[in-house]
């Protein structure tokens, strides 16, 4: 059932928190960037809300508001170009979102992000999709490298991540006093956690003056998938066997900054949370729950040919809701709210890049693409 919505833009909705972009900036490049919340039936004496940014979203996930804020900055920047590395779900926001903002946006991805570009986006004439063979870190790496060369921004920048997920925390604020209801417990799927981070950092601004109350965080519970947990294991959980195949490729971020590891220590401290792995036996177990709960509430999953789900990182916020209900992490009485940050976007085609490179043959390529 749902029970609170905004729509069509969350961005658009409370824009006035983000001081130095006016609202007609980012009203000029928003599209669709609605969140709503849906009641699910409880699981083991424990209420459950999902928080939806999928549905309501241009590209399906939470990634759209980021792109909107993030493409707006730059074009106010007085940028014409800019450059992003993804796993697919950014790089389709930022192909969605750069050309209204007047940006040229070349975007790098990995092979195995392939079956996640929608073709629709590709195709736009100001957007070039580049596949570079080689591993995360040195996709960033070719980058970060070439975007400094060409001085061209990067995008985006953490400087937007935070900002626009703060945004998300106004609006579950406004809903809290709708509702008459809060949260225990705030979960979501992790790969590099800058949605958690911005909506703790928009929690401590709208509890600090914007909303004229205080009101305690949710606790924060991250679940990782079994092959990729660095932030559960800088938070002391043993490293995963490397047979563990990775069940969810946009939860990819295999290495942590220093900056990034102790930010989550404070953030689990200070909300008195904490970052669970989740083994794949059990999310298996696990998912075919998930996504009967999600549909019937209005959830529907976009599934490959095969009918797997297309993406699993909604699913494993559920999913690792339900673990801890049932091991006891979360006690039975208290509310959860799981983010839902994406796997109801629209069906990818087959998709074939611009161009597929090598590491050694991207920097001339990229090169040439950022300064014509």
């Amino acid at each position: 059932m749902e029970i609170h919505r905004e729509d069509p833009s969350v961005v658009r909705r409370y824009a006035s928190h983000l001081a130095d972009l006016p609202g007609e900036a980012l009203t000029a490049v928003s599209q669709r960037e609605g969140a709503r919340i849906l009641r699910l039936a409880p699981q083991g004496g424990v209420p459950i809300d999902v928080l939806d940014l999928s549905t309501l979203s241009t590209t399906g996930t939470f990634k759209d508001c980021v792109a909107c804020v993030s493409t707006a900055r730059a074009a106010r920047g007085g940028h014409r170009v800019a450059a992003a590395q993804s796993s697919g779900n950014t790089a389709n926001a930022l192909a969605a979102y750069a050309p209204r903002a007047g940006l040229r946006l070349v975007a790098l991805h990995p092979p195995a992000s392939r079956g996640r570009v929608l073709p629709h986006l590709a195709h736009h004439p100001a957007v070039t999709f580049v596949e570079v063979d080689a591993p995360e870190d040195e996709i960033k790496r070719l980058l970060r490298e070439a975007t400094a060369a060409a001085d061209v921004p990067a995008l985006p920048p953490l400087r937007d991540q935070i900002d626009a997920n703060s945004l998300r925390a106004h609006y579950l604020y406004d809903a809290m006093d709708a509702l008459g209801d809060r949260w225990h417990w705030h979960v979501q799927a992790l790969s590099s956690a800058y949605g958690p981070f911005g909506f703790y950092h928009g929690w401590q601004a709208a509890t600090n003056g914007s909303h004229g109350s205080s009101a305690a965080p949710p606790r924060f519970l991250g679940v990782q998938q079994e092959a990729v947990a660095p932030y559960a294991e800088a938070l002391g959980a043993a490293p995963a066997p490397d047979s563990r195949p990775m069940l969810e490729p946009t939860l990819f971020r295999r290495t942590l900054t220093p900056d990034l590891a102790d930010r989550m220590r404070r953030l689990c401290r200070q909300t008195h949370g904490t970052v669970r792995r989740l083994p794949n036996d059990r999310y298996l177990h696990w998912e075919p729950r998930a996504i009967r709960l999600l549909e019937q509430v209005g959830i529907p999953l976009t599934r490959d040919p095969d009918g797997t789900p297309r993406e699993r990182a909604g699913l494993y916020s559920l999913a690792g809701t339900l673990e801890a209900v049932t091991t006891g992490l979360i006690p039975e009485g208290q509310r959860v709210l799981v983010v839902y940050t994406g796997g109801s976007g629209p069906a990818a085609d087959t998709y074939t890049p611009h161009h597929s490179v090598t590491a050694d043959q991207a920097p001339a390529l990229l090169k040439r693409l950022l300064t014509a």
